[in-house]
């Protein structure tokens, strides 16, 4: 294995853990400074276990031990705040991070705020708010209401209620082919679409020029095509007598692309 850059002599790490009821803590906020990222994972256990492992490195052990220290994890009430020096302040002789995972009650609802850090998500079946301000946002399997923002968002999943925005691009891949609730994904950049064999979902996709919609799959032929002031909307009416689309696609910058799955 290959390791590119300085690589700082000393190396020391800490586990942080903490654990609370879920009569305790209904729903859980998680806020993190730079240099964290944030994993949930939902499960049928009824409390919420929480596992913060931070690395601090520098040229000396006191160092390693001073950048060690200056991230943590407190908890006030229901919010634990992950907090660590701002990007600006950082030595450059000195680097850190923290990594928590938390496992969740699945139907429990769930908030994080983070900034210049990844999120991860899955199997969560309650509410989800993400805020992920130049981050990426990676939710899987989840089956409630989700509202995400983040520069870069990649989702999967067969059913909810969701609402993507994101500063660059989104990717998403639905794993059944009717995805029972609604999804709305909006973007600056691309936003792409992964569909399996026999999609039958009503989607409608909104770009600023025709050639900036791709879609390559056994239902092309059927989408629709209506300009609309300085818009081009895109329809595909999928099983649904009337009309009414589930799947809204926005990029007014870039594109939209619906692939099928291979």
């Amino acid at each position: 294995m290959l390791v590119g850059g300085h690589q700082l002599p000393y190396r020391l790490t800490r586990l942080d853990e903490l654990r609370f009821s879920r009569s305790d803590v209904p729903a859980l906020t998680v806020t993190a400074d730079p240099a964290n990222s944030v994993a949930v994972a939902g499960s049928e256990r009824s409390d919420w276990s929480l596992r913060f492992c931070v690395q601090g490195d520098g040229e000396s052990e006191h160092e390693a031990r001073q950048r060690l220290d200056e991230i943590s994890m407190v908890r006030s009430g229901a919010t634990v705040a992950l907090t660590a020096p701002h990007l600006l302040h950082k030595q450059p002789t000195r680097t850190g991070c923290g990594d928590l995972v938390v496992d969740a009650p699945a139907d429990a609802r769930v908030v994080i705020h983070v900034s210049y850090a990844a999120v991860q998500l899955r199997d969560v079946k309650g509410p989800v708010r993400i805020a992920a301000t130049h981050g990426r946002a990676t939710i899987l399997d989840t089956s409630g209401q989700v509202d995400a923002t983040a520069a870069v968002i990649d989702f999967s999943a067969a059913c909810g209620h969701v609402t993507l925005s994101a500063e660059a691009e989104i990717n998403m891949k639905l794993s059944a082919s009717r995805f029972e609730g609604t999804l709305l994904a909006w973007a600056q950049r691309c936003v792409r679409l992964r569909v399996p064999p026999g999609f039958t979902t009503p989607f409608r996709a909104i770009v600023s020029r025709r050639q900036d919609f791709v879609c390559r799959t056994e239902f092309a032929s059927f989408v629709r095509h209506e300009k609309k002031g300085d818009l081009h909307y895109f329809t595909y009416d999928g099983d649904t007598v009337p009309p009414d689309a589930h799947v809204h696609l926005r990029s007014e910058q870039a594109t939209v692309v619906i692939d099928a799955t291979p």
